[in-house]
């Protein structure tokens, strides 16, 4: 009877040990399997963020790099175009049209990156980030064309800051996916994106949409070697990175300075009769607030008797009230001094089609201008000051130019350049500023605003003088132009 009891009891104890060997074992391969996937993730995560880090780099360096540019592009893709393996296209799609292809490593200078599961890299810029063909309007203000999603369907990317590009590492092949190729290039395989991007929930990464500013979708594939790995930059992380730059913002400024340098130069051309007069010192009229397209320059034309608005490109109706003698009817071209380009640049007018004509071409939706009754281009006899503007209720000024700074709590600025909510001052400007600036029925007798930049205001603004010599407005404490 106790042989019996012992003999159960040791066969009791060898099952307990083989079950715990085999709970272990079980445990063992379950640990393995996680510390193999969770190695795995950190080196697509690696990958990702390295190409992540590179195309942040290229967009906020890009007009050091490409003579008379603004910063804020990004590379076309490699689309197997007849360039060597890793290059970006030259040229890809029409403008504003988002394109996807390869990681364009070697124009990145990165070399191949890949993925855990060998791949290397792919990537979707949105249309308005690619440098070719450019969209009208690159600012802080131009929104993403790229919406992405979390494995579950989670929008990640709000309205106001979407993706400007995405980069995928792809999963293993999954049934129907074809990545046979060329064995002698770096990556192998080939370009068809299908064959790598999967089409989940809905969510197909494997395409883009063909229509200028049409918004494209992706979605983050879950932690498994089946889907689509992806980080993803949005309008938010290229300009913050910007505006890290000790020099960004000192551009802007010199930029607003020249441009109302170009304005002020407009009234040392004005003639009398046929002959040159320099009594008349008459300004050119400010273009209107709403535009069709902002990008336009076109649109940017003068209008009769508004005395705010925008800053005008073309001013033929302010050429011929005030007898001027600027070419072409343009105030603010890429050309030379003699094509009509502001001739305070001359001898050096490279300066400006080079350096401050491209910061204009972008950022001219962020300007505005207002002149003085005095000033106005119907009056040929400018005399001194009693109808002008002035600014923190001192001085007399003959016009103001006026930078719309980054965007405060509270405002809204749109991401397209044919939004119409572009022509809502306060959106771009605070205090009196955006109060005259709106004023259909402004005179040229109004009161602008200097002050130092705070959480509630922070307008640039230039001060055009009688003398037609140009300051920067100085802080409320301070006489406002000195």
């Amino acid at each position: 009877m106790n042989l019996l009891i012992r003999q159960k009891g040791l066969a009791l104890l060898v099952f307990v040990a083989l079950l715990a060997g085999a709970v272990a074992t079980v445990t063992f391969d379950a640990l393995k399997h996680g510390a193999d996937q969770a190695m795995r993730d950190r080196i697509t995560e690696a990958a990702l963020l390295e190409a992540k880090d590179a195309l942040i780099g290229y967009a906020i360096t890009y007009g050091d790099t490409h003579q008379a540019q603004v910063h804020g592009y990004l590379p076309c893709p490699d689309q197997a175009g007849g360039n060597p393996e890793g290059s970006a296209e030259p040229t890809c799609g029409s403008q504003d049209v988002s394109q996807l292809g390869r990681l364009p490593w070697r124009t990145l200078d990165i070399g191949t990156l890949r993925g855990a599961d060998g791949e290397c890299l792919w990537y979707a810029v949105s249309g308005n980030y690619k440098n070719n063909p450019k969209t009208g309007l690159m600012n802080w203000d131009t929104n993403g064309q790229i919406k992405v999603y979390d494995a579950d369907g989670t929008l990640l990317t709000p309205a106001d800051n979407q993706a400007v590009a995405v980069i995928f590492s792809p999963g293993i092949a999954l049934p129907g996916q074809n990545r046979s190729g060329s064995a002698s290039t770096a990556c192998g395989g080939n370009y068809t994106a299908s064959n790598y991007l999967d089409n989940v929930g809905g969510f197909d990464n494997a395409l883009v949409s063909n229509v200028a500013g049409a918004i494209s979708q992706f979605r983050m594939g879950d932690h498994t070697r089946t889907g689509d790995r992806l980080v993803f930059i949005t309008r938010q992380e290229i300009w913050n990175a910007l505006k890290k730059r000790s020099n960004f913002i000192s551009t802007l400024d010199a930029m607003t300075l020249k441009t109302a340098e170009c304005i002020a130069s407009f009234g040392t051309r004005n003639s009398t009769g046929g002959i040159s007069d320099p009594a008349n010192m008459s300004l050119p009229w400010p273009a209107p607030l709403t535009l069709a397209d902002y990008s336009d320059n076109a649109n940017y034309d003068d209008r009769v008797n508004l005395y705010s608005g925008r800053v005008p490109y073309r001013v033929n109706n302010s050429r011929i009230a005030s007898g001027n003698a600027i070419a072409n009817d343009l105030l603010l071209t890429s050309g030379t001094c003699s094509a009509g380009v502001c001739i305070n640049n001359c001898p050096n007018p490279s300066d400006w089609a080079n350096l401050y004509y491209p910061w204009w071409n972008n950022w001219k939706d962020h300007l505005y201008y207002a002149i003085a009754q005095e000033y106005r281009p119907a009056n040929h006899a400018t005399l001194p000051c009693g109808n002008c503007l002035s600014v923190n209720n001192t001085g007399q000024y003959a016009a103001v130019v006026i930078f719309a700074n980054r965007k405060l709590p509270g405002q809204y600025r749109p991401g397209s350049a044919t939004d119409p909510l572009h022509a809502i001052v306060s959106n771009y400007l605070e205090g009196n500023n955006a109060l005259n600036i709106a004023n259909p029925s402004a005179s040229g007798i109004e009161n602008y605003q200097a002050s130092t930049e705070s959480g509630t205001f922070n307008d640039i603004l230039y001060c055009i003088r009688q003398d037609l010599s140009v300051v920067k407005g100085s802080p409320a404490s301070m006489p406002a132009c000195p």
